[in-house]
């Protein structure tokens, strides 16, 4: 394996047409619009089908989007099985399922990727898709530390493409306005800010080794960390805690909100 640095240095890639048969006047109006915007409308692809996929059913089913849910990707198959079908409740197609992200990457025809998979793949998954041409929604953290979070900007910058990291609580309504009013002064010159976050998410679970679950795709869920025993619980969210090869504990996973409305 190579080092983590240069996988993401490295990360290189190998490399609609649409027929129409009938009158439009004999399509749905929903099959019409997506044929009559085909040109302007944009191709996404998610990959990463866990706890953050309910956030994406109404921005993706909602006709001002103008998107086409192209892939539903993860490595875990019963995670794209329960996507498509909580995503057929609200668009009227099918999108792609497919287990590898570099293969959602590769296709010419996405033109954006989110990437909601776990921490030590957002900057590599999403450096990929920046030079495949993609513009890039991902998750927080956008990296899995600091030094990545670098290379994510300057790989934006060289290649022109539009990228977000996932930071809800910057952008809320009640947040902007909040802000906006201290920084006009409305509680004089502030010269602190105190950042705290609680949860009754419970005790984690103490890792033991385990099978690798059925569906699940271990070698490629790993992708650039170093090689490891499957331990029980790690694919599916206690990874944010199991060491420092995947997660970034609570600092990246809810601090990275807090502290940045405090600064």
């Amino acid at each position: 394996m190579t080092t983590r640095r240069n996988f993401i240095k490295k990360a290189g890639l190998g490399g609609v047409a649409l027929t129409v048969a009938g009158s439009a006047m004999n399509m749905s109006a929903q099959s019409y619009r997506r044929i009559i915007g085909a040109n302007e409308r944009l191709r996404v692809g998610i990959a990463g089908l866990g706890r953050r996929l309910g956030a994406y059913y109404d921005p993706i089913a909602r006709t001002d989007s103008n998107v086409e849910l192209a892939y539903l990707c993860d490595v875990m198959e019963s995670q794209r099985i329960k996507a498509l079908q909580n995503f057929k409740e609200v668009i009227d197609y099918t999108p792609k399922l497919e287990n590898d992200i570099r293969k959602v990457i590769d296709d010419p025809d996405v033109d954006i990727l989110i990437n909601a998979t776990p921490d030590h793949w957002h900057t590599p998954g999403s450096i990929m898709a920046i030079k495949a041409g993609k513009h890039v929604y991902v998750e927080k953290p956008s990296s899995h530390n600091m030094e990545e979070n670098e290379m994510l900007v300057k790989a934006a910058d060289k290649y022109k493409r539009v990228v977000q990291m996932g930071n809800q609580q910057r952008s809320s309504a009640h947040t902007i306005e909040i802000i906006n009013e201290i920084h006009n002064g409305i509680i004089g010159r502030p010269y602190k800010a105190v950042a705290f976050y609680t949860n009754s998410r419970g005790e984690v679970p103490v890792q033991q080794k385990a099978p690798v679950p059925a569906g699940l795709d271990w070698e490629l869920w790993q992708g650039p960390a170093p090689r490891r025993d499957y331990t029980s619980e790690t694919w599916n969210y206690n990874w944010h805690w199991y060491g420092w090869d995947y997660g970034t504990a609570e600092t990246g996973n809810n601090a990275t909100h807090e502290l940045d409305i405090a600064r």
